[in-house]
Order: C-alpha cells, then structure tokens, then sequence
C-alpha cells in the first residue's frame, strides 16, 4: 500500500503494536474488525421505512415514510455493481404527504448500477420492464456512491485511494477517514471497535443548497466471520430518507448484476442534453403552458406584467422556462411567481424566480420555510442568485386571493382537506374556464388503463371545485398531459363515461420528473 497523509498525528493504542504509520494501521484495522479483506461480494436484506424526498405534508415538516415490507440489496465490490429491490405499502395510520401517497396498490422498486449505466427496473402486467434512470444529473455516479458509502466499501475505496485518502485519528480510538469515490469526497467515522460508524458527503441540493447525506451504521454482528451493521439510517439534508433492519446477510454470493439490452442500446447514444428543450402549449389568447424536461410551467399574461404558475425543478430548468415564457410573451417583465406548494420538486426554481426580480406568490404558511430555501448557501454548485444575489419578496394567500388589471383575471384558491399537502393552491381563469392545477390529477399517458381504484387525491379536487363553483374546461396540470374536466369526471367515476378525451390525443406526452433521492 502507497503511503497514506497522516492529517492529525496523535498517539492510539494500534500503533504501539503495528510498525505500519498510525493512518495505514488504522485502515488495516477496520478491514480486520469488518473482515472486509474477504468481502468481494455482500447481499443484505431486511425492512423499514423509506421516506419521501422533500414531500413533508406540512412546509418543514418529515418527509413522509412508507413501509418497506421487503428490502434486499446486492453489491459487487470488483465490477462495481449495485442491485437494490424493495416492496412498499402505505404506512399505518393516516396517510399524509407527497411522493405518489396514498399509494393505491403495493409497490415494487428495483434500481441498479453497473459501472458507468445506471437504470431502473419493474414490473407490470407480468412483463419486466427496465429503463435508463433520470432522477438526478448523474444516477450511476449516485448509485456508485452507495456501494464505496457501504462499511466494507469504505475501506476498499480508501485503501485504493492510496496517497488521496486522510485518516485523522482521533482522541478515544476513533479515526475521520476522507477519501475520493465516484466523483465527490466521502468522509467516514471509525469508532472505537475499528468499524464504519457514519458515512458522509456534500451534494448541491436545488432547495436545501450544500446539502449533507449521512448514512450511519449501528448494531453490527457476525454473519460467518464478517461484521455488518442490523441497523442502516439515511439522511438527506438532516431528513431521514431510509431506515432499515436488516436481517439477513450473505457474504460473497453469486452475483450476476447484468445490464438489460435495452440499457446498453440507449447508454451507446448520444448524451441528451442537459436541458432539453421546451415546448410552448397556447392554451388561450395570453395563456401558455409550458412542459418538457422537469414540471409543467404556465404562464398569463396580463396589461403590463406576466404571472407565471410554478417554476420548475432547479436553476436550469428555471431559466429555459423562463427564457421561453419571454418569447411567448415578450416585451413584459415576470412580476408574479406563484409557487403551489412547498414540495422539492417545485421549489427548485424558486431561488432563480427570486434572481429574475420576481414576487412570489404563495400559501401563508409558505412563508417562513420559502424564507429559509431562498436563504441556503449554495457553494458546490453556485446558482443564479448565489451569482447575483437580490432580495426575495415574498406575498402570501390564505384561503383565496384575486389578480386582476381589470381585463384579465386569476383566481387563486386552497385546496382543503387535502393529504398531499397543506399548503396546496390551485389558479382558476374564469374567463377562460382554465385551471392550473399541481399533483391534485397528475393525468396518465393517452390510452393508459384506468387505475385499479378512485384516487382520493381526484375526488379531493374534484370536491374543492364543486365546493367553490368552478366551471372549469381545460386543466393544465404540474405533471402529465393537458386535459379536459371530462377527463377529470370520468377517472373519479362522476362522469358518464370512463373514457380519455379526445385532447389526449393532440397533446403531449408525460414530463418526465426529476427527483432526487
């Protein structure tokens, strides 16, 4: 082994008995306590909890969690490989909260990395179906991580890191270990025993700016002459993102983590490009709906300003949202953005909104969360507002509010009573008959097979706008495809008819969304 810097030189008891330096000796001793010399292979299984990233019912609030009946994860040290296959349900009690809750049937989840490629897999209708990952910039960077993140990982990595690894040892027995793997710095905690304590690294984070994703391992027993840890916590951003039991452990057991054809065929071709372009929907004389890469976007103009309904998932999704709002609309400036709710996948764009000049708009109890999300400090990845930074302005709704200039006007309401979020506003144009609504209906491709029972996040919106008198035609939605009213009546059974409208037919396709987690 090449020479590892010594960061902090104090005097610990494995050095006494070694002739290696303390940092080498320190290294050798954790793979000795994990036995991770004789690891090329580990399988682990168990359950939990897996939660919702930045989907908490209430603005700060956890992020929801759901049961993890089943959870089995395979790792291939030398390839490297990683195949992790979960089953999920809704968690006891009342169900609140967003990331697909309520689920409406049990839910299988497979994700996988092989190298470089990354993919994501399932089942429906008997048929395995897998496709390429987008949840993130780079997926298999992510997922690599998780396998040089795992106790035996660590070392492996660190060890070959060689003269880029730091072990800094501490007082009590313990050692910081900090090593390159997959494209960041990871940061391990030693403990007194020699075993991997706590796992860390910083990400950028669209909302939660330098964000920290922990894992810590506890309760480590014997499985055949290797050490794992029973008990396995993720946190992003100091939410807890997994919480695992694991019962089973098998040390080097057949792997066989293979690419599906599909996945190589689209991993050969060209990279897409970091932002694909947007399409501009006319819904309406100064009405638009924009959709493509990342959330649907709208925007209304009005005399002298433009109001734009959401602003997408991060900084640069943002700024071609709003790049092509200003071409259907030009010679305007954006006064209004208004932000449905609080959930990440909204909040993206929210510090670019605020660098763009722009008021935001939304629920009162926003307010103090939006506050602080404005306020991150973006430094891995600075951001348009950490390049220019301006003062947010923030106004508030509560039950309803009107924007008006006397020609054009915008309704913006609350959703009551509604278990994805509590802070959830929906626009309505009454001239128009036009609503802007965000994951109350998040409508399936054309000709999708109707879900196998009412989702009550449909009726809740369907109530809301029986509730307020809304004579509503066309529905823009956050997610999916545009559709009509009649589309709404027929998925939750008030219509005649079960049946897609004809304007699934002209509009287009599902955005594909980009979730981190």
């Amino acid at each position: 082994m090449r020479p590892i810097i010594l960061a902090a030189l104090m005097t610990v008891t494995l050095a006494a008995c070694s002739s290696q330096p303390p940092e080498e000796a320190a290294l050798e001793a954790a793979a000795k306590a994990l036995g991770a010399t004789a690891v090329n292979s580990i399988q682990y299984s168990g359950s939990g909890l897996n939660h919702a990233y930045g989907q908490a019912y209430a603005p700060g609030g956890a992020w929801p969690a759901f049961k993890v009946t089943s959870y089995t994860a395979v790792v291939d040290y030398g390839a490297p490989a990683m195949r992790v296959e979960l089953d999920r349900t809704n968690p006891d009690g009342v169900v609140r909260g967003g990331g697909g809750l309520p689920l409406l049937a049990p839910q299988k989840q497979i994700q996988a990395v092989s190298g470089d490629v990354a993919w994501s897999e399932g089942t429906q209708g008997g048929a395995n179906l897998a496709a390429p990952s987008t949840a993130s910039p780079n997926p298999a960077a992510d997922r690599l991580r998780d396998i040089w993140k795992s106790p035996h990982g660590v070392i492996k990595a660190a060890q070959k890191a060689g003269t880029e690894t730091v072990v800094t040892l501490q007082p009590g027995g313990e050692a910081i270990v900090t090593f390159p793997a997959a494209g960041t710095t990871l940061k391990a905690t030693l403990n007194a025993d020699h075993l991997v304590e706590k796992v860390e690294h910083v990400v950028d984070d669209p909302v939660a700016g330098d964000a920290v994703w922990a894992t810590t391992y506890s309760d480590y027993k014997d499985f055949n002459g290797v050490k794992f840890p029973t008990h396995i916590v993720q946190t992003q951003a100091g939410f807890p993102v997994l919480d695992l039991n694991v019962t089973d452990v098998q040390v080097n057991p057949s792997t066989a983590i293979n690419v599906p054809a599909n996945i190589k065929e689209a991993a050969a071709q060209p990279a897409p490009p970091a932002v694909a372009p947007v399409k501009t929907t006319k819904l309406a004389d100064g009405v638009f709906w924009f959709s493509g890469q990342g959330i649907n976007t709208s925007a209304v103009e009005f005399r002298d300003h433009i109001v734009v309904w959401e602003s997408t998932n991060d900084d640069a999704l943002a700024t071609a949202r709003f790049a092509a709002i200003r071409e259907a609309i030009p010679n305007k400036p954006i006064k209004y953005v208004i932000s449905s709710h609080h959930h990440n996948d909204h909040l993206g764009g929210l510090r670019t909104a605020v660098a763009e000049g722009a008021i935001i708009i939304t629920q009162e109890q926003n307010k103090d969360w939006f506050e602080k999300v404005i306020a991150t400090p973006h430094t891995v990845k600075p951001d348009r507002l950490a390049k220019s930074p301006k003062t947010a302005t923030i106004e508030t709704v509560g039950d309803k509010r009107v924007l008006t200039d006397g020609v054009r006007t915008m309704e913006l309401h609350r959703l009551l009573n509604f278990s994805h979020a509590d802070t959830m506003l929906m626009a309505y144009l009454p001239k128009e008959k036009i609503l802007l609504e965000t994951d109350a209906y998040n409508p399936p491709a054309p000709n999708a097979p109707p879900p196998p029972v009412v989702s009550p996040l449909h009726m809740n919106l369907y109530d809301n706008l029986q509730r307020l008198k809304l004579d509503v035609r066309q529905i823009a939605p956050g997610h999916g495809n545009l559709v009509t009213m009649n589309d709404l009546l027929a998925i939750t059974g008030k219509g005649q008819t079960r049946r897609a409208s004809v304007t699934h037919a002209t509009t287009p396709p599902r955005a594909t969304l980009a979730e981190r987690g």
